[in-house]
């Protein structure tokens, strides 16, 4: 490895008080553009340079990846969460962002309606008819954002869409808590075979015949409030990996801005729209027996040097935190680190053959700023006091009941009162911020009850 590369990899950013987003790392149109909707409509910078690395990712889908190792390749899948107070504006940068996509599923949905209409008439027609007429096949929906929808309907969407969707969520506590009721299985499994792009097989009811979806592609971006974290990414969410999937954008002191007068460069957003359609009509999703054509990148010399050795200090760092949070969250940066340097791969040059320098030095400034924010969102929703505000009141109420030690027995017996079940109590005391366990049957709260 040159001095050079191993220069670049140790130097840090400055370290400052604020975690700013690097904006630098991002192509010049994507950085122009950022600046000029944080200039002209309010838009933090955070929160649109997220939607964008969402958005390229979507439109990227499983048309191309990386081939990092041998036996192991990464497509360009992210899950992300805008962190923020209401009136923070997260809602409208990401459907500013997203709008060519919108209007690319408008166009297609249009098309779905008349290819639908013609296979309904050639269903309607006698085996005698058909047979005088060329056969129309059933058309399928392909759609590349899903807002409203059950695990089932996603599953469906994902199997009709190899390219693959991405979920938006204006409220990601509120989509989560709906996937988690429309069934008593665990959805969240789902969430993390999908996040690596694995084989996905998915029961239908009333179906005999599972789906079966070799190459799941599945984004999603969605906003939160502060003191909802804790809602959203429960102990149960830590302990199986949920969290350690997701890139946070959370920016210091986002308040609610005045409207001004500055005039937008419409330019920008027109040829950002132009680099997203161009995208999707030079990229077909080519699938043959279920093995699709997928353009895969390889790393340039000085990349991989790069790489190799972020990787080797990124190591370093989960082995300092082997046992916390903190080593899962920095584990999983090196598939944040893969998919970041090629989102801006792409960013920059759409018919590239590799990955850049240019690209692992920005995957690098980006994964240095979601680190920052998933440890600041850590430090919020491990805290009990703040942890406990975030619950629903019937199990905040439950939890001011219970004596500061108490048996499990005493908890099912009271838990009645506040309209819980059994079960989900018994499920409620694994929840390491809130109680310890002391011996089997036997627990102490953590926010202790003062007489």
């Amino acid at each position: 490895m040159s001095n050079k590369i191993k220069a670049m990899i140790m130097l840090d950013n400055e370290n400052t008080d604020h975690n700013l987003f690097p904006i630098d790392a991002f192509p010049q149109l994507f950085k122009e553009l950022t600046l000029e909707l944080d200039k002209s409509l309010n838009y933090p910078i955070d929160y649109t340079a997220s939607a964008i690395l969402v958005a390229t990712s979507a439109v990227m889908g499983t048309s191309v990846k990386v081939n990092v190792r041998p036996l192991w390749s990464e497509f360009a899948s992210l899950y992300c969460c805008i962190v923020g107070k209401a009136g923070a504006n997260k809602s409208h940068p990401i459907s500013t962002i997203f709008d060519p996509l919108r209007r690319i599923d408008s166009i297609n949905h249009k098309v779905f309606e008349t290819q639908r209409k013609k296979f309904n008439e050639y269903e309607s027609l006698t085996k005698t008819e058909k047979k005088n007429v060329p056969k129309v096949e059933e058309p399928m929906l392909k759609k590349l954002i899903l807002t409203n929808c059950t695990p089932e309907a996603l599953f469906k969407r994902l199997n009709e869409n190899p390219r693959g969707c991405t979920i938006i969520s204006d409220e990601l506590p509120t989509f989560l808590d709906g996937i988690n009721n429309y069934s008593k299985s665990d959805q969240q499994s789902n969430f993390l075979t999908t996040w690596s792009n694995k084989p996905t097989t998915i029961d239908r009811i009333g179906q005999p015949i599972p789906l079966f979806i070799e190459t799941p592609f599945l984004s999603i971006i969605g906003g939160v409030q502060p003191r909802m974290l804790g809602r959203l990414f429960t102990s149960q969410k830590l302990d199986n990996g949920f969290y350690q999937r997701f890139l946070f954008a959370y920016p210091d002191n986002v308040h609610k801005q005045p409207i001004n007068d500055n005039e937008m460069d419409e330019n920008l957003f027109n040829d950002y729209t132009q680099f997203i359609t161009d995208y999707i009509d030079n990229s077909n999703i080519i699938e043959n027996k279920g093995i699709l054509n997928t353009k895969i990148l390889e790393w340039s010399d000085e990349a991989k040097d790069f790489w190799l050795g972020w990787n080797k200090n990124n190591c370093d760092l989960v082995n300092e935190h082997h046992d916390s949070i903190k080593g899962e969250i920095l584990s999983k940066y090196d598939n944040h680190f893969i998919r970041l340097a090629l989102i801006l791969q792409i960013m920059e040059n759409p018919k590239s053959n590799s990955i850049g320098l240019k690209a692992v030095e920005g995957a690098k400034k980006l994964c240095n700023y979601y680190i920052n924010c998933s440890f600041k969102v850590l430090q919020i929703i491990q805290n009990p006091t703040t942890y406990l505000k975030s619950l629903t009141e019937n199990k905040r109420n439950f939890y001011e009941a219970l004596n500061n030690k108490f048996a499990t027995a005493d908890a099912t017996k009271l838990c009645m009162s506040y309209n819980i079940g059994v079960r989900q109590t018994k499920e409620f005391l694994k929840d390491e911020i809130l109680f310890k366990r002391l011996q089997h049957g036997f627990y102490e709260k953590k926010i202790v009850k003062t007489t």
